[in-house]
């Protein structure tokens, strides 16, 4: 697999909405001899009608239009932004955030191609010259190698989730924004086959020619970047005076049902008393899974940094820093082994009791880390093949967390154990 990085979490590669390169826009890759063709064609190596399917059925194609909608403009409204489309704090995630921008760029196509792929100039004419031109090639020109987990989710991350620049805050929120949710691997699989319709073919060629990475290291990819980066906000500029940002905490801390059960358990904040902040340690649950697959002193560490965690961003923004970094350290450790040994199959197995148990132990007390779970159990059981024979109970799963102020933990519970080996 192609590794254009320095560390496990940096990579020498620009995000595609950083570099300097020019924009050219969706227009340059739409014509029917290219990627615009009304339906697959049998005879290429790629569909070419990747643009049609884009156009038609892919969310990202609509993510500039929805800021024309009502409910965007009254929460542009509300914030005092203007109009909606004109906000930079809305284009820089419902728009293609691109620097220098070709004749045919428009900011009204969203999240075209080269918000994933990379600025097109340097490689657009040569792409679709193989032999001759290899992927290597491309890469060396300025394509992104999304099919790489960790790229892919450093491109993902920086708006499902956010980054130094691209933040849903918690205003944002009390203004209509909905909450942010994101696994990587469930979303990666949810755009490709967006509308019923293939953005592209997993065949022999595509292996041939680029890696195709795992579900389960996408997942942990994703979980390992997103979680840094909620760390990351821990120790920058994103406060309250003394508290976080209200949007790195449980949304479920607040916004919940006064029948909450605390009975059944919260998770890797147990130490906190009722009534205290808790932040979003969702991901963190699941890589408490893998760790105890994995590693079982690297899962005592992570909950034990957690509760930590927990405590100090009620108490010191100073404290709260020292816990982010010291469990940024932990994630770092073992993010370089697990990418030099990935999970095996008996550990993949391991790693979904674990998700189990976490059910039965109370780790699933509200909606967001249930949610994680449920994608979690169904990306295992698909990669493994067991997905089709277990459809009815995760059918039932899903059913189970169709909404979210009905979340029901004990029930929740009992479904997770129908879906164990």
């Amino acid at each position: 697999m192609i590794k254009p990085r320095l560390g496990w979490l940096l990579l020498c590669i620009a995000l595609p909405c950083l570099g300097a390169e020019q924009h050219l826009g969706v227009a340059t890759c739409a014509s029917s001899l290219c990627h615009g063709s009304a339906k697959p064609l049998t005879a290429s190596a790629v569909q070419q009608n990747e643009y049609v399917t884009w156009s038609h059925f892919d969310p990202h194609a609509r993510a500039y239009r929805l800021l024309l909608e009502p409910r965007s403009q009254t929460m542009a409204k509300r914030l005092g932004l203007g109009p909606a489309q004109e906000a930079r704090v809305c284009l820089d995630c419902h728009a293609e955030s691109a620097p220098a921008r070709g004749p045919r760029f428009q900011v009204s196509d969203g999240i075209g191609c080269e918000s994933c792929h990379g600025p097109a100039g340097r490689w657009l004419a040569t792409h679709d010259d193989s032999p001759r031109v290899s992927h290597a090639d491309n890469l060396a020109n300025g394509l992104y190698p999304i099919e790489d987990p960790e790229a892919r989710a450093q491109v993902c991350v920086a708006c499902h989730v956010g980054d130094e620049t691209r933040f849903a805050s918690h205003r944002l929120m009390a203004a209509g924004h909905p909450r942010l949710s994101f696994e990587l691997d469930t979303f990666t699989e949810l755009w490709r086959t967006s509308g019923g319709r293939e953005h592209f073919r997993r065949d022999a060629d595509y292996e041939q020619r680029k890696p195709s990475p795992r579900a389960s290291d996408v997942w942990i990819a994703g979980l390992m970047r997103a979680t840094e980066a909620q760390l990351r906000f821990l120790r920058g500029a994103h406060y309250y005076n003394a508290l976080p940002e209200f949007a790195l905490y449980n949304c479920y801390s607040c916004h919940r049902s006064m029948r909450f059960a605390y009975s059944a358990g919260r998770g890797l904040a147990s130490s906190l008393e009722p009534g205290a902040l808790r932040l979003d340690d969702s991901r963190l649950v699941m890589l408490s899974a893998v760790f105890a697959a994995v590693d079982p002193k690297w899962n005592e560490e992570l909950r034990a940094r957690t509760a930590t965690l927990h405590r100090a961003a009620g108490s010191s923004r100073a404290e709260t820093a020292t816990a982010s970094l010291e469990l940024s350290r932990l994630l770092e450790r073992a993010g370089a082994r697990l990418e030099q040994q990935p999970l095996s199959v008996e550990q993949k197995r391991a790693v979904l009791r674990a998700l189990v148990a976490g059910a039965r132990q109370g780790d699933y007390p509200d909606y967001v880390a249930a949610e994680q779970a449920a994608m979690a159990v169904v990306l295992l059981l698909a990669e493994s093949g067991r997905d089709r024979s277990l459809k009815p109970e995760i059918d039932a799963l899903f059913a189970a967390l169709a909404q979210d102020d009905r979340y029901d933990a004990a029930r929740f519970e009992k479904l997770m154990e129908r879906v164990k080996e």
